[in-house]
Formats: structure tokens, sequence, C-alpha cells
């Protein structure tokens, strides 16, 4: 009954948006006209005597309206579709160790799913119930799951990285910040663009867009993707390949205009058919899992695949959003509606090993659906508003089937989980300008969330000695939770912001934010069900923003410091039996504190350089837990003092990007050199858990004649071939699982525009 009547006002908004008499929000779509005219009237604004080779003025949306990216007083790294390109960026992972204090990582066990780390802050499971504190958007439509969130980046406008809270505007779940991602609209005029990519390891990729006119006020845009790798891992098996990537994207696009309004409807169909998880096991012996050859600690990219279940990952994923703009009495109204949904069927080997030790099926059926409401209001000459309302649902089933002949042979345990959530929320965001230099910004978030879950667990047994995912439960071995809870949650933010001089800006603000309350999915007693309550965040940020020498120094510099409460900690246990939970409790507090710069220099036409230096302090500073002694019992123990995951001390890079003409066309170079200190990946801390400081380098070099539309380049990532680990979990008396990280890879491509 609540659905049924949640669309019906949605559909009831967007007929009132259509007559000028709703409030709605500012998106990607009605931005990007805006976009070009805010540079050009800032390119203007500059000094006559700027030089050509000045630094381009960045438009982004970070606060849901254009502006220029030195005008937004929090800190963000912006980066063009074409950065993109030159840098051979494929999916969001690759952007990992590449911006300051921003960690990007998967999963060992669950190769599609993000996990986003910023400033410390980010999430430790792959389970939907986990929740996010990095929310990933898409052209202003939240991805309710990290499951869903690495997206493939192609035909790209720019990713925008939000670090902060960004609570206030984007809503629960952005403790850590927001990954805005705007792909390119519809431009209502012919056009095609081409990228065909070949590489080592088999890569072959097709990107194809294609704008057309339909009438006078209707554009139409299609956007394909096709890529394809053999995987460059082998089994310790048969030597054959494993790791395989097989991705196909379709986007379409519908944009009508018409005078004041205008709507863009998007659809989006991604299929992908891979290989299972890559992931290594590191065992010695003494270690249950210890396989003689198989569970060393040795870079070789190899891995034991038993060839008794599918070697499979698919996943089929469709979006459809509608966007609609009108511009009235009443500002910038603007309408967004998203439906969103992904299949997938992963059967995973997660001993990595050839003997049959454990293995697991997920298959996992994920819906979600949003409307978002607002309007950005003058009131008079020095204040702007924004104001509106959201609404969110979503609902996930997960059965998860695991054999644990490794603990026992003929063992198996199946669990679901069962969850639906819907939450509604206000907003306000308000920006007054007491002085034509000094602005200062306030707003707040009122959310109201409901959370229903159902969580099961049993044993199965199979007399043959040999598990499969469908024997008979043991009898009296089921256990069955479900819990329902409601929460209120209010954000909020104060700032100012002050205009030193044309092109440098002094900013402050306080904000305090939330992540959304739940339900434990993955359970061994029915009490790990729950419920956790929402966990606080309070975050101080200053910074400056300085475009300097007519535009030819960009330097952005800011330092932030954040504390925690009701801090919510996943205790992730694998028994001696083999049953396995993920409970989640309110046990800890946290403090993280340090600071981004960021430098861009344009020294010489054509010629740009770019670095950055962040520094993070991150560690618990309670953390009251339970874990495993030496018997397998479950005793209290603390692990205040230790470091958040994914959350190294320092960071850096350095790049540059260098345009030169060479026989009647262009030569364009670029390279990046990136720099991570140690970190853990996991709240334990444990010696085999620290992932060692990594150097990594990637480059590219094109050529293209003048005004002939194509050009053709290589490219190289990981160039030195640097051997790193991604992630390690310890499983005490186990082993640990691992991530390797991607080795050198290399490859020609080819672009065409008409």
């Amino acid at each position: 009954m609540r659905k049924t009547t949640i669309h019906a006002v949605a559909g009831i908004s967007l007929i009132a948006l259509a007559t000028g008499t709703a409030s709605a929000e500012t998106s990607a779509t009605s931005v990007e006209a805006e976009a070009s005219a805010a540079v050009q009237e800032d390119a203007s604004a500059s000094s006559a005597g700027t030089r050509q080779g000045g630094l381009d003025v960045i438009v982004v949306t970070a606060q849901k309206q254009s502006e220029n990216l030195q005008d937004v007083p929090i800190s963000v790294t912006a980066l063009t579709g074409e950065a993109l390109e030159n840098q051979q960026v494929g999916n969001i992972a690759e952007l990992s160790n590449s911006i300051p204090n921003v960690q990007i990582n998967t999963f060992a066990n669950s190769p599609d799913t993000a996990v986003f780390t910023i400033r410390g802050i980010g999430v430790n499971d792959a389970d939907p119930y986990v929740g996010t504190t990095v929310s990933v958007v898409v052209d202003g439509v939240v991805v309710g799951v990290n499951t869903a969130a690495l997206l493939t980046l192609f035909d790209i406008d720019r990713v925008e990285i939000l670090r902060g809270p960004q609570g206030t505007l984007f809503g629960a779940n952005t403790t850590g910040g927001v990954v805005n991602v705007v792909t390119k609209q519809p431009t209502g005029e012919f056009g095609v663009d081409l990228q065909l990519v070949a590489g080592n390891y088999g890569q072959i990729e097709t990107n194809a867009a294609v704008n057309f006119p339909i009438t006078d006020n209707l554009a139409g845009k299609v956007s394909v993707l096709y890529n394809r790798n053999n995987g460059h891992f082998r089994n310790y098996l048969d030597g054959g390949r494993l790791g395989k990537r097989d991705i196909a994207s379709f986007r379409g696009y519908l944009k009508y205009e018409n005078g004041p309004y205008d709507a863009t409807l998007i659809g989006e169909h991604v299929s992908s058919r891979n290989d299972s998880q890559t992931g290594i096991l590191i065992a010695e012996p003494g270690d249950l899992f210890y396989t003689p050859g198989q569970t060393t600690n040795d870079f070789d990219f190899y891995r034991g695949q038993s060839n008794d279940q599918p070697n499979s990952n698919d996943r089929d994923s469709n979006s459809i959003t509608l966007t609609q703009n009108l511009e009235s009495g009443l500002g910038q109204i603007t309408a967004i509606t998203n439906y969103r949904e992904y299949d997938q069927l992963l059967y995973s080997d997660d001993d990595a090993v050839t003997d049959v030790l454990l293995q697991t099926r997920r298959d996992t059926k994920h819906h979600q659906f949003s409307q978002e409401l607002r309007t950005l209001a003058e009131i008079g000459d020095n204040v702007r508003l924004i104001l509106g309302g959201f609404y969110f649902e979503q609902a996930y089933t997960l059965a998860q089937d695991g054999r644990l002949d490794g603990f026992m042979p003929g063992l198996g345990q199946p669990q679901t989980q069962d969850q639906d959530n819907w939450s509604i929320s206000g907003f306000a965001q308000s920006y007054w300008d007491i002085t034509p230099e000094l602005t200062l910004q306030a707003g707040i978030r009122y959310s109201h969330e409901e959370t229903e879950a159902v969580s099961t667990t049993a044993n199965t047994f199979n007399d043959s000695g040999v598990a499969t995912f469908d024997d008979p439960i043991i009898p009296g071995s089921l256990i069955v939770a479900s819990g329902k809870e409601s929460w209120n949650n209010v954000g909020y933010k104060v700032g100012l912001d002050y205009q030193v001089r044309d092109g440098i800006l002094l900013y402050g603000y306080y904000a305090h934010g939330f992540k959304s309350g739940g339900f434990t999915g993955r359970i061994a007693i029915a009490q790990d069900i729950g419920p956790f309550a929402p966990e606080k965040l309070d975050t101080i940020e200053m910074g400056v923003k300085a475009d300097l020498f007519d535009r030819l120094l960009r330097m952005n510099l800011s330092g932030f410091y954040n504390f925690y409460n009701d801090m919510q900690v996943v205790q992730n246990i694998t028994f001696p039996n083999g049953s396995n939970s993920a409970s989640i409790t309110n046990a800890g507090k946290a403090k993280t504190g340090g600071f981004e710069l960021e430098l861009t220099a344009a020294p010489l036409e054509g010629l740009t350089l770019s670095g950055s230096l962040a520094y993070l302090y991150a560690k618990y500073k309670e953390y009251d837990t339970q874990g495993l002694d030496s018997t397998g019992a479950l005793v209290p123990i603390s692990f205040a003092g230790n470091r958040l995951i994914n959350a190294p001390k320092w960071s850096a890079s350095f790049g540059f990007n260098w345009e030169l003409p060479v026989a009647n066309g262009t030569l364009n170079t670029n390279a990046q050199y990136n720099y991570t200190s140690s970190k853990y990946s996991n709240y334990t801390n444990l010696p085999i858990e620290l992932i060692e400081p990594l150097h990594l380098v990637n480059a590219g070099m094109s050529w293209g004649p003048d005004n002939a539309g194509w050009d053709i380049g290589v490219y190289a990532r990981n160039l030195f071939d640097e051997e790193y680990y991604n992630q390690k979990l310890a499983l005490p008396g186990i082993g640990a699982l691992a991530s390797l990280g991607n080795p050198r890879q290399y490859g020609v491509i080819f672009n065409f525009t008409y």
C-alpha cells in the first residue's frame, strides 16, 4: 500500500512540475547547459593578458548547481572525460591510489563490489546490509549499494570526488563523501565518437557514441561499450587462464527541449559474463587450508580453481531515469525519477586451491526506486536557497550457499538475507552573501527511515562426504531471525567562505552527518541480527583555493578533523566449524584528521603539470568487540589504538600532460606517478593484513593530424609491473584471503570523432 501511494505521489509531482507548481532539485542534465556559459563567463572575466596556456575553468555540480570548481567551499577533485581517456581509466576502481586520501578497492571474494574509503571512512564487508559511507551518484541518482557501484567509465563528461560528509544535499550514507559521475548528454547535432582498444591479456574494447537530432525539440543519443579480456591469472589445475572479463553496456538518451522546460530520459543495460573471483589464499603449515605449493605468499598470478562448479560471475543490471527541468518564477525546478535493478549469480572458489575446501554460490536480486524534487531559488539579491525532498526505497534478497568440506567432508551452510528499506527526507541549504566577498552557508536535512529484515542460517550434510549447494538441512540447525525498526535522524552544516580577491577563496565549515542503522544479514546466532543504530560523524574542514599568476598555477589545500560516535563495526568471524557471521554493533569511536594539497600548473604552452600530497591520521579510540581465542571460543577483545581500514598515512602523486605540434598534427604525452604508504586492510591490524607501500606509474602517448578527427596512441598502466596487494583478510587458523593488484597492462588506442 505504501509503495503504491508513493509512486502515485511521484507521478502527481511530475505533472505539477510541468505546469510550474512543484519544486525539485538541480540535476546534471539541467546544469550542462549552464556549464558552457559559466566557463565562457569566467574566461572573459580574466584579465586581457591571460596566456593561452592558462588552466581551464572546471565547472562542477558538487553542490547541485553549476559552479566553478574554485568557488566550491569543499574539498573536490574533478576529472574530465578527456583526462580519463588519456589515462585509459576504464572503471571507478582504476582511480584508486591517484586521488589524495581516496582508496577504491574490491573485496577478494566479491569482485563486483566497490570498497570506497575517503579520509579513512569506509566499510569492510561486501553484503548490501552493511550500507555505504561513500555514495556513488550517476546523473543525479544515488546507487543504493556497493555491489552495483563499480561503474564502467565510458562516454563520461566528468567524475567529481567530494571528500567529507555531504549529508545535507546528498542524504544519509555520505559521511565519507560522494563520487559524482556525470555522463555526456545529447548534443542535438549529428556526431559520432568511437574508441577502439587492443591490449595484452587479450584486451579488446569498443566504445561508441552516436548523437542525432530527431525533431527541432527532440534529440537522441546511443552509447555502447564492449570490454573483454582473458584474465591474467592461471589455474594450478591445468594452467588455463582465469579472471576473464566480458562486459557489454548500452545507454540510450532522449532529450526534449521547449522554452523553459526540458526532459531527458536515460535507459541503461549492463550485462557481464565474467569468470569467478581471483583472490588467492595465503597459508602456512598448521593452518587448516594449507596446501603445499598453492598457498605460498608468491606473486605469480596463479590460484587453484577446481572444476566441480561453474567458473562464472553473471550479472545483469538495468536503470531508467527521467529528469525534468523547468525555469519558473520559483527558480530552477527539477525532478529526478529513477528505477534501478540488478541480478547476480556468482560461483566463488574461496579456498583458491584445487582441492574442494570452501566454495560459495551467491544469488542476489536488488531493486531500488527514488524520487527527488528540488528548487533552486534566488531570494533578493544576496540569498540563494535549495529546498527539496527525497524518497528512496530498495529491497534485496541474497541466497548464499556454502560448501564447507574443508571443515568437515559433506558439510554445507545455506544463509539467506531478505531486507526492505524505505526513507523520506526534507532538506534546505542556503547561501547568504553577507558582503560581496563573505558568504554564510547553512543547511539541514531531516530523514525518516524504516528497515525490515529476515536472516537465516543452517547447516546441511551430504552422506557421500562431498557437499553440494542443495543438500538437505540438518534437523534442528535452522536459525531464523527477523526485525523491523525505524530511525529519525538530522544532519546539518554551517560554514563561511571569503573571497580574498579574484581567484583566492578561503572557506571553513562544521558538519554533522550520519550513516543509517540496520540489521545484520549474515548471522551465526539469532542475536547477531541486531538492530544496530545509526553512526554519527562530526567534521571540521578549513581550506583555501587559489588560481594564481593569471591562472597559470592552481593550488587547493584543505585540512580536516573527523570524530566518530556510535561507530558501526563489522565483526567478521569464521568459526572453527565453518559457520560465519558478520554482525554489526555500535561499539566504536574513531578520530581522523589530516590534509590534502593539490597543485596544477601550466608553465608552457601545451604543458600541464599536476601533483598532490595528502596526510591522514586515522585510529580507533574505542572498539570493544569479541574475538576467537586459541580454542575457538569467543572472548572480549579491544582494538582501540588500531589504524582504520584502508587509511594510509601518506599519499602523493605527480603527473604531466604535454601537447606538442609534430608533423602537421599534435603529439600528446602523459604520465603519472602515484605513491601510497602502508595501510591495513582489516581492523585487526594483524601483520599479514599490512599492505606494503605502493609505487605505480601510468603513461600514454597519442598522435593525430590536425583537423582530421582521429588519433592513435599507446598506453601502459602499472608501467614498471609493481607487485602489490589490494586486500588481505586473516582467518585465524585457516589462512588469509588476499587479492592481487593488476600487473602491467598495455595496448593501442584509436579514437575517431565526426
